[in-house]
């Protein structure tokens, strides 16, 4: 079995897919709009800070964490049905496209975001992605959110682990993997794989894949690209990686689920 991650903020979908989510757990009265300015104002600075990612990377989940903090489980998952239909015409033109090409070439197609785990699965639905990766929250007893994380893929070896864990149990080869992304925060990810595209590559990015020599795409040259690379002929060609660095403990035991 052949696998392939996707990225989804500004990789699939255009903008931050968990935006949406807050913007109708807002307007149902469930979120404090002052909260969710606060959660923008976190993302704008995670956006701005290129290489420097790291240090805003918990800031802003731990944002979006407070601002969902005492929200049921069954209010989110019901908000964020409303919010996709609200906001899937932002799917990447490409997005379709791609994981039709991903799929001819027997590749199974993963979703990995930091974006919430609700509307990371409305997504999934849209495309027909089995498995997929975003942040999750765990709840108390009377199914509320907390701010104590099950998951969280925006930290980049966790999301890199996720990949790599599923691909043992599907008995997938990491190092004929291929992966999309689109920030410096994807670069774990993409090192680990054998086919790394950076996908309308922030400037940080841009500098790595080029002195990697990794594959740059946008939204018109992409499913070609990646037609190409996970044809037969490319398989025969597998790279093998720079080894992912290590991580800490606490990092270790973020896990997800896919079904």
């Amino acid at each position: 079995m052949n696998i392939a991650a996707l990225d989804v903020d500004g990789t699939l979908f255009e903008g931050t897919l968990g935006f949406s989510l807050l913007d109708e757990l807002c307007s149902s009265g469930l979120v404090n709009a002052s909260a969710v300015e606060r959660v923008r104002d976190t993302m704008r600075e995670h956006r701005d800070a290129g290489a420097r990612f790291r240090g805003t990377t918990h800031r802003a989940s731990d944002a979006y964490a407070r601002a969902v903090e005492g929200v049921r489980h069954e209010d989110a998952v019901r908000a964020s049905h409303s919010a996709w239909r609200r906001v899937r015409h932002r799917l990447l033109e490409s997005s379709a496209p791609l994981v039709e090409s991903l799929r001819r070439n027997r590749f199974t197609p993963v979703l990995l975001s930091g974006s919430p785990q609700e509307m990371v699965d409305r997504m999934a639905g849209e495309l027909g992605i089995a498995h997929r990766f975003g942040m999750r929250l765990a709840t108390g007893a009377d199914t509320a959110y907390t701010r104590r994380f099950l998951a969280l893929p925006a930290v980049p070896e966790v999301k890199a682990e996720l990949f790599r864990a599923l691909a043992a149990r599907l008995g997938a080869d990491v190092r004929g993997a291929l992966a999309v992304g689109n920030s410096a925060s994807d670069r774990v990810l993409l090192t680990a794989v054998g086919h790394p595209v950076a996908f309308e590559p922030d400037d940080a990015l841009r500098a790595l894949a080029r002195d990697a020599g990794w594959a740059v795409a946008d939204r018109h040259t992409l499913v070609p690209l990646v037609s190409a690379l996970t044809s037969p002929s490319s398989l025969a060609r597998r790279p093998v990686p720079t080894p992912v660095p290590a991580f800490s403990s606490l990092e270790r035991n973020l896990h997800a689920h896919s079904s």
